[in-house]
């Protein structure tokens, strides 16, 4: 069934793509809403090169994630990404000692980061922080695999450059009015799901048997990535256990009610948007080099882009995924761009991370709500 669905989820992409293409607009309050992210990460990557980071993507990717349509709303998912972060790189710097060299003990720590990761984001009010912590843990985790004695130095470099891409888009967002939104602002008064004494108690399992088992998939897709990264001799870990733990983060709904296609779609999206991302940088490297001025044009374009296609009707995650696979081919560091391999690593790391899923899913295969007996 996999392979059906993963066709079926790629078979409207091209038209679809093509009828947000054509809506773009060069003014109007789309215009106006595309250029704040724009503006967002040009600040941030500009911040982030005077300060010297290593990785500037991810000063670009939080100037570009953070943003929406008012400062209400960007201002707490700001927070929410730096705290969650913070969080998470204080959970990995714990773990990191005691992975760097028991390969089980990692895969362990894998599942755990990334079971909470995925079931508080899916089950509270402060879903992007918890997705953050399970990210950014995992990610910190894995790095005493790939390099120990940098964990340290990762973990800090890595809450600095959202810290500063954060900024920036607050900045941004602070100076434009705010665009009418018809969505209510959530209250952010729920940090866990249910009393520590009841947690994974029989009637609390009964209760949320969706949201555990759909998590429990994802953690398992993740925490098996290490004999992935050893039988192909894998370096770079990062892409394929975000993958495997990204693509699984939908919305709560869609695990309430079974429906799976929501996954297959991400994942179609987000490949089929980081090639698309990704080719659109390295043509524009290859027909016009790599100058300060034209990669500036460059990823102003791709992120205006990229912004109206992620608030567009029909393909928005793709949007994301476009834009994001355009900013770690475009954006590497205070240098020109002398290499295209972050790109390509990228589309590789989606690619085995979306493949590991497929796997876990043929293994656990996903039921659908007609399948179940009823519960309530």
């Amino acid at each position: 069934m996999t392979m059906p669905l993963l066709i079926s989820a790629l078979r409207p992409i091209p038209r679809a793509l093509v009828r947000e293409l054509k809506s773009l607009q060069l003014r109007g309050p789309r215009a106006k809403e595309a250029a704040k992210p724009v503006l967002s990460v040009l600040v941030a990557v500009a911040a982030a090169t005077i300060l010297n980071l290593d990785d500037l993507s991810w000063a670009a990717f939080s100037g570009y994630m953070v943003m929406r349509g008012s400062v209400a709303e960007t201002f707490p998912r700001g927070l929410m990404r730096i705290a969650g972060t913070a969080g998470g790189a204080l959970l990995g710097l714990l773990l990191a000692p005691r992975a760097a060299d028991e390969p089980l003990l990692l895969m362990v720590f894998l599942f755990f980061v990334s079971w909470i990761g995925t079931f508080q984001s899916l089950a509270t009010k402060y879903s992007y922080a918890w997705l953050f912590f399970g990210l950014t843990a995992g990610m910190v985790t894995t790095e005493a695999l790939a390099s120990p004695d940098s964990v340290v130095h990762f973990a800090a470099t890595r809450m600095t450059e959202i810290a500063v891409g954060t900024y920036a888009c607050i900045v941004i967002a602070s100076l434009f009015s705010d665009a009418p939104s018809g969505k209510k602002q959530p209250a952010y008064g729920m940090l866990w799901c249910g009393r520590m004494p009841d947690v994974l108690n029989e009637d609390w399992l009964r209760e949320h048997r969706p949201l555990f088992e759909h998590s429990t998939r994802a953690a398992l897709a993740v925490a098996l990535l290490p004999l992935v990264w050893r039988w192909f001799s894998i370096e770079d870990f990062s892409q394929t256990a975000i993958t495997s733990y990204v693509v699984m983060i939908v919305p709560s709904t869609a695990v309430w009610e079974r429906r799976h296609v929501t996954i297959y779609e991400r994942m179609a999206h987000r490949t089929l948007g980081c090639l698309l991302g990704s080719a659109v940088a390295l043509i524009s490297i290859g027909l016009f080099g790599t100058g300060l001025p034209v990669t500036v044009l460059t990823l102003a374009a791709g992120v205006w882009v990229g912004y109206h296609i992620q608030t567009g009707q029909e393909i928005n995650y793709l949007g994301t995924q476009f834009t994001l696979g355009l900013l770690i081919t475009l954006v590497q560091g205070p240098a020109p761009i002398t290499d295209i391999a972050p790109g390509l690593e990228r589309l590789l790391g989606i690619a085995i991370g979306s493949a590991m899923l497929c796997l876990m899913i043929l293994v656990w295969p996903l039921i659908e709500e007609k399948q179940y007996p009823d519960e309530h």
